[in-house]
Order: structure tokens, then C-alpha cells, then sequence
């Protein structure tokens, strides 16, 4: 079993979806390394995951860090969290957290308001340039999520979201998860390559 180091962490491979050779997307089950999962229990996240959620008892679930190398990084396309997951909107969250900070340049967060309230088609055909809905880059309803330092996010698992390129000197790393209600697993399950769960203690 192989392994290999990205942004100072060293991982097994296997678990690595690569843009190409040498660009790492993500690492899937990303909490399975302590040091990524105890971000999900800072009590911030918590509160405000459980007033969301209405539910004191959590798991999280879907665990990926991004690293977004220097110059070439980058994500999934436009899409929506719910396409995939298929969970019942009101027993599940999205969580982003950008360790240093998300510029447009170093690969900033992109959302239309509003979203998860309409449908998109996603072209599953597509997957493999991460490229799954139409979108016009420059609609006016998108929102740039523009910030210089660290920063969590919990959205909606129907917005419709994207991050740009990495085109800094930097390294963008970003952890991504849902948080659900304990016990609970959506429909996708199964199917899933990541389906990691950890309960919040």
C-alpha cells in the first residue's frame, strides 16, 4: 500500500482522487486522521451545526481534505452537496472550514443565493473533469466568499457551489463534511466511496 505527502500530510494513497498526476483533489474519509476530525467538535461549529440541525446528538459524515496545491489546484464544479448524498435536507448540514483563508486567488469559495430552493440537472457523465452542472461563471446571482484568514462555513446541502483555481504561490487546504443526526444515513449510503462516520462526543 502506497503512501505519499501533500501539504505535510502523509496518506495512503488510496484514498486520494487526483485531478491528474502530481494535483491531488481530495483525500476521501479525511477524519479517519485525528488532527482533521477534531476540527468538527469545535464547540462554534457544534452550536451552530445543532441549532440548524435541531438535534444535540451529531455524527458527521462525507470527511474530504482538499489540499488545492499552489498554481494548479483546484475542486469539483458547480454542484450540489444533496445531489450525490440524496440525504433528507433537514437531518443533514454542509461544513467547509478554509484553514488559512479562501482569496479568489487561492481558490475562493463561489455560491448562488437561493439555490437550494430549485432544481438543477448534473450531468453524471461528467464526473471525471469534475464539471457536473451548466453555469454561467459570471451570473449575476453569484456570491464570491473572498477571505484572507480562516473561516468556517455551514451551508445548505442543495446550495449550488464551486470553488475557483488555485492560481497563488500557496497552498489553499480546506477540510469538507456533513454533519447529520446520530444514526441517521441518507439513501446514497451504500453506494458512497466515502462513507465514513464519527460521532461527536
Amino acid at each position: 500500500m502506497g503512501k505519499q505527502t501533500v501539504a505535510g500530510i502523509e496518506q495512503r494513497t488510496d484514498r486520494w482522487v487526483m485531478n491528474s498526476p502530481g494535483n491531488p483533489c481530495k483525500l476521501d474519509a479525511a477524519f479517519d486522521i485525528d488532527e482533521f476530525r477534531i476540527i468538527s467538535h469545535h464547540p462554534r461549529l457544534l452550536e451552530a451545526a445543532r441549532y440548524i440541525l435541531g438535534q444535540e446528538e451529531l455524527d458527521t459524515y462525507i470527511s474530504k481534505f482538499f489540499p488545492m496545491i499552489p498554481k494548479r489546484g483546484f475542486s469539483v464544479d458547480w454542484h450540489q452537496d444533496n445531489h450525490y448524498i440524496r440525504s433528507d435536507v433537514g437531518r443533514m448540514v454542509s461544513c467547509d472550514v478554509f484553514v488559512n483563508g479562501a482569496t479568489k486567488e487561492m481558490g475562493g469559495l463561489r455560491i448562488i443565493p437561493g439555490s437550494h430552493r430549485r432544481n438543477f440537472h448534473h450531468d453524471k457523465a461528467s464526473h471525471e473533469v469534475f464539471q457536473w452542472m451548466d453555469v454561467d461563471d459570471n451570473h449575476p446571482e453569484i456570491v464570491d466568499i473572498d477571505i484572507n484568514n480562516p473561516f468556517a462555513i455551514l451551508f445548505d446541502i442543495r446550495l449550488v457551489h464551486t470553488c475557483y483555481r488555485n492560481v497563488s504561490n500557496l497552498y489553499r487546504p480546506s477540510l469538507a463534511w456533513e454533519y447529520k443526526h446520530r444514526g441517521y444515513l441518507p439513501q446514497s449510503h451504500n453506494g458512497h466511496i466515502s462513507q465514513d462516520i464519527h460521532e461527536i462526543r
